[in-house]
């Protein structure tokens, strides 16, 4: 996941909490507090994901590599 997805579900989460404080039914208020539990939850996991990243040398492209496969 890219730092823009965890921002993204920041705002998300930012977003719900303040449609919960202003809804004027508590019905309502429940469902956006609990969105914003759960994108919340996305972006904490988010951040603990490392990124993996793989760098091919120059003059061996991605496409030349050979996996060898087991035989048996």
């Amino acid at each position: 996941m890219s730092s823009n997805d965890t921002e993204y579900y920041r705002q998300r989460a930012s977003t719900e909490r303040a449609r919960a404080k202003k809804s004027e039914h508590s019905n309502v208020a429940l469902i956006h507090a609990e969105l914003a539990r759960q994108y919340q939850a996305l972006a904490d996991k988010a951040e603990l994901r490392p990124t993996l990243r793989i760098a091919f040398p120059s003059h061996m492209p991605a496409d030349s590599i050979i996996i060898p496969t087991r035989q048996g």
